[in-house]
């Protein structure tokens, strides 16, 4: 399964409509800015699977239930789970540009680009 990258603003999904807890079992990465509105809205991150007896309600979209429903091998192309890597990629490359122009300075277009790129292609060949 592929690892999804939840940053602050996508973390309501996150939330286990039962338990009110996030299960962080390895299908997600939380950044550190989710992690600290978590913290800001007292909702607990739990490092593992969400436990078989907190069972969510019947057509639940939390994070668990839907990689329940969708679990499909690390190399899976279907649509569903290219469409997640496209926007998954999307979102790295925005954040890291971003990182860099704020924290770095750096404004160059094709300079950000190349970077990304390079942070990119280094993440997804070490993970």
């Amino acid at each position: 399964m592929k690892k999804k990258l939840v940053e602050k603003d996508g973390i309501d999904a996150c939330i286990c409509k039962a338990t009110g807890k996030v299960y962080a079992d390895g299908s997600i990465i939380l950044t550190a800015g989710a992690k600290d509105e978590l913290s800001k809205r007292g909702i607990t991150i739990v490092y593992g699977p969400k436990p078989e007896t907190a069972a969510c309600p019947p057509g639940c979209t939390c994070e668990a239930c839907t990689a329940k429903a969708h679990a499909c091998p690390p190399d899976c192309t279907c649509p569903a789970c290219t469409a997640a890597a496209e926007a998954d990629l999307e979102r790295l490359m925005l954040g890291v540009a971003a990182m860099l122009k704020t924290e770095y300075g750096v404004e160059d277009l094709e300079q950000l680009q190349a970077i990304s790129w390079q942070v990119a292609k280094t993440i997804r060949e070490n993970i």
